[in-house]
């Protein structure tokens, strides 16, 4: 049996008519079943019959719904989308790219927030599954426990994973930033400006998903002879604000953090001045995705620019691809603005000679 196809039409009387194949096969003067052949490209309706339908649907306004169209076929063309914080907008921005994608191809695209939460994000995965979901676009938590799982539960359905490494995986594609360069430019800056100390923010051990950047981060310190701080915490505003005050109240505190996100850098803002500190000549800030709301700080945030809706963009493309695209490394650019400044020596740091 055909499944049923509609779109909605005004009427005279701006009602709203669905218009179905039923009438697109009335107006023909064929069956239901060639109507749908037909209008659907496949065989079994000679070619004048085929334009007959086809013009009979365009009169009606007729659109082919791809919901009933998969639904026929057997397959869905719902698409999941699994993020570890929307309150950052950072993923925002990817969703609207991703999404523009989605529309222009038929595909919805259900987004979900796991909050951090390997559970969370377990259970979003399993009902998903369990709704027979065409793929799934994913910002893990931690090295992508979450995307065997999937694999295990939707064999074959495709995976694409954001920000992430998720190494010993097979059949996943990647769409990340060029991690190596997000963290050399800003590092390399820092020595030039003659910083002799940096402090890296990045979440728990056990949920870090992009544990490259972290290595990129001891290799260049090493490299440049900047004595390195790493700072393992949540990932929440509230959290960051902690973790910096603790991180600069302590001896030789650093003079310049270097953050996963722009969205915590406004946590490490409150956190500096909450001690009383300058953000630029006594902590330098760079942050990380260059969010319209960056410049607008006091000081305006130094940061990594990156195309965050191309992503978005990138990473539903390759959803959607068959067979799967090669992995997407989105290209970084250091954008230099007063938060990164030469460090002013401290009082407690002047070394009395003589």
């Amino acid at each position: 049996m055909a499944a049923h196809e509609a779109s909605v039409t005004p009427g005279a009387n701006n009602a709203e008519k669905p218009i179905g194949i039923r009438d697109v096969a009335r107006m023909a003067g064929v069956s239901v079943a060639s109507a749908s052949l037909a209008l659907n490209g496949q065989p079994g309706v000679s070619d004048l019959t085929r334009r007959r339908i086809a013009a009979a649907a365009e009169q009606l306004g007729y659109r082919a719904n791809p919901q009933a169209q998969a639904l026929r076929r057997g397959r869905t063309t719902a698409y999941g989308f699994v993020v570890r914080n929307l309150a950052n907008p950072f993923f925002l921005d990817v969703m609207s790219g991703a999404e523009q994608v989605a529309s222009e191809s038929g595909a919805t695209l259900l987004v979900l927030d796991s909050r951090y939460s390997v559970e969370r994000e377990a259970e979003h995965l399993r009902n998903m599954a369990a709704q027979r979901f065409a793929g799934l676009a994913i910002a893990p938590v931690g090295a992508g426990k979450s995307i065997k799982l999937w694999q295990h539960l939707r064999p074959g359905a495709p995976v694409v994973a954001l920000n992430a490494m998720v190494r010993g995986i097979k059949g996943v594609s990647l769409v990340v930033p060029d991690n190596a360069a997000a963290v050399e430019l800003p590092m390399r800056r820092i020595a030039e400006l003659g910083h002799g100390s940096a402090a890296f923010i990045a979440a728990p051990r056990t949920l870090m998903a992009d544990a490259d950047r972290l290595a990129h981060f001891r290799a260049q310190a090493e490299r440049l002879g900047v004595r390195p701080h790493v700072v393992h915490t949540r990932l929440t505003m509230q959290d960051v604000r902690r973790a910096t005050r603790i991180l600069l109240s302590g001896p030789e505190p650093p003079t310049s953090i270097i953050t996963n996100s722009d969205y915590t850098a406004h946590a490490i803002y409150k956190a500096v001045r909450d001690l009383g500190l300058r953000i630029g000549p006594v902590v330098s800030v760079i942050g990380h995705d260059d969010l319209p709301t960056s410049e607008l700080l006091d000081p305006p945030l130094a940061t990594i620019r990156i195309d965050r809706q191309e992503m978005g963009r990138q990473l539903m493309a390759r959803l959607l691809a068959e067979p799967a695209a090669e992995d997407f490394v989105a290209p970084v650019q250091l954008i230099e603005r007063a938060s990164l400044q030469p460090p002013e020596i401290r009082p407690s740091y002047r070394v009395h000679l003589g």
